[in-house]
């Protein structure tokens, strides 16, 4: 294939390295082949199938036949024994319970029946201890008299209780004493029950006289006057002379 010069269009030699008609450089247009070396193929490994190595299967020894009988004699005989020995430690127990149980029960009923007998209170007879109570009803009947006559000699020289406690705690002491009093006779079983009737209203009026004097105390020394629990106080003697006039008439 001829080639021309780009210059000028001559015809050129192909082995010029210059253009013969107007001198222009002829450049290398023919591309330079670069050698190629033939590639080689990969080889890959063979790779051989794996192969597992064979292993029977386990197979468990064959019992013997003949143990079998004498290994089920021998539990059988295992759980007799076993079953001997808790029967006999519960009986044992149930037979030592019973006995400690009625040894137990005998030694306590001589004491249970004797404490028994000891907790029954012994009956009182009927109407005792009235007579005594009769007695401190006189009794708190003078304490109060006195307790009056020590007033009128207070009153005669001063004007008022303030600052006197010793008259007042009398008072409360006589009231306290005529509610014991009370109390007792309350809780025992007369023979008669009118005459018990007629000297727990005798202590009643004896509670009224010995406050009507305490009240009429307590008003004065908080500034008041004093007589009108003396009045109450009086009121209550006049129905306890009365009441107390028909008692000794009736069971004296």
């Amino acid at each position: 294939m001829a080639n021309f010069c780009k210059k000028c269009g001559a015809p050129l030699n192909p082995t010029s390295k210059f253009c013969t008609k107007c001198g222009a450089q002829i450049a290398d247009t023919q591309p330079q082949q670069v050698p190629v070396q033939p590639q080689r193929p990969i080889q890959q490994p063979i790779q051989q199938p794996y192969q597992q190595q064979y292993q029977p299967p386990y197979q468990a020894p064959a019992k013997s036949q003949s143990d079998n009988p004498m290994i089920i004699g021998l539990l059988v005989l295992v759980v007799v024994l076993l079953g001997g020995l808790v029967g006999y430690y519960l009986y044992s127990n149930t037979a030592n319970d019973s006995q400690a149980t009625y040894s137990k029960i005998e030694k306590q009923a001589p004491e249970n029946s004797s404490g028994a007998e000891k907790e029954k209170p012994a009956a009182a007879p009927a109407g005792a201890n009235l007579d005594e109570l009769v007695r401190e009803k006189d009794s708190i009947d003078t304490a109060i008299g006195e307790l009056a006559n020590r007033i009128n000699s207070h009153l005669s020289n001063h004007s008022s209780f303030r600052g006197y406690d010793g008259l007042k705690n009398d008072a409360k002491a006589i009231i306290d004493r005529a509610n014991s009093a009370k109390d007792r006779l309350n809780g025992m079983n007369a023979a008669d029950n009118a005459k018990k009737e007629a000297l727990m209203n005798l202590f009643s009026l004896e509670i009224d006289r010995a406050h009507g004097l305490y009240k009429g105390i307590v008003d004065n020394q908080n500034g008041g006057d004093y007589s009108l629990g003396f009045q109450q106080g009086t009121k209550a003697s006049y129905a306890f002379d009365a009441a107390n006039s028909t008692f000794n008439a009736t069971y004296k």
